[in-house]
């Protein structure tokens, strides 16, 4: 890929709509549950925005993590059941550092979460799944990064944070291709702070059914930019991988996130297969 996001206009996609929120000077709020009847709460006023979403595939090898804030890889797993918590722990998160730590070009890779969503009710109900989020945003802001990085090391995590350390999600199908609410990645050089607001995110405590609200923290998500450039991977398998930043200590330039959404593809099959995903977060160290 070049350097100028411009220089890809001519790339194929689709026109979709991405649900961008509208600032109101309000903090809008993010409320994250597992319940199989619920589906994900964000407060705020939303305005659905007609955006070009390009095809990516043919500029996959061009791709950067520091660049665009994206990449994307074939990696074949040995995980035969994504819903095996046994499974995720001793082979799929040692693969998943592997290759993170390729990738990125770092020296250590550290998996730290792992999500499964499903737009199948029964799989939230029984896998803990949750839904699809359509919504332009990031994970996380330089607060936000920093406590999640002392509540996966503790004590170990003052000597961590005195160097540059990056968050990068891996996003898969856990099953065939996917064929309905793809995700769509912004490149990073695109994006401006002052469109970005920030919102509360409330996770519950397991376990259910109380869902008490705990572990307040903040995400950005996006108002609406016509400077977005937004890119797809059409049709992804279960051998092939997303690579999003999520955040970057580095301020010199490099992409320090890419904003990402689901959207309702116009290209969706009238029966499609349900979209059974995981996407990894795993902390990245640097030399």
């Amino acid at each position: 890929m070049t350097d100028s996001a411009d220089d890809v206009s001519g790339a194929a996609g689709v026109t979709a709509a991405l649900n961008y929120l509208i600032d109101t000077s309000e903090t809008p709020v993010f409320r994250q549950t597992t319940a199989a009847t619920d589906t994900v709460s964000v407060s705020g006023a939303r305005e659905p925005r007609m955006v070009a979403i390009r095809n990516a595939r043919p500029l996959a090898e061009g791709l950067s993590l520091d660049i665009e804030g994206f990449a994307f890889a074939e990696q074949v797993t040995k995980v035969a059941d994504f819903n095996d918590d046994a499974q995720l722990a001793s082979v799929y998160t040692p693969e998943i550092e592997k290759l993170v730590a390729r990738i990125a070009g770092a020296s250590e890779a550290v998996v730290f979460d792992h999500t499964r969503r499903s737009t199948d009710p029964s799989h939230r109900e029984k896998y803990g799944s949750r839904d699809p989020v359509p919504a332009p945003h990031s994970d996380y802001d330089d607060a936000s990064a920093r406590q999640r990085m002392r509540d996966k090391f503790g004590d170990a995590a003052d000597e961590r944070l005195r160097g540059r350390f990056a968050i990068v999600n891996v996003w898969r199908s856990m099953s065939g291709p996917i064929e309905q609410w793809p995700l769509t990645i912004c490149d990073s050089r695109t994006i401006d702070d002052d469109f970005l607001i920030s919102t509360r995110r409330e996770a519950p405590i397991r376990p259910e059914p109380s869902f008490e609200y705990a572990r307040p923290s903040a995400t950005r998500h996006a108002a609406y930019d016509p400077n977005h450039r937004w890119y797809y991977f059409p049709h992804m398998t279960r051998d092939e991988v997303l690579l999003f930043k999520n955040y970057d200590t580095l301020t010199d330039g490099t992409a320090r996130f890419a904003l990402h959404s689901a959207f309702e593809d116009p290209d969706t099959p009238a029966d499609p297969a349900q979209r059974e995903t995981i996407e990894t977060r795993a902390f990245v160290f640097f030399d």
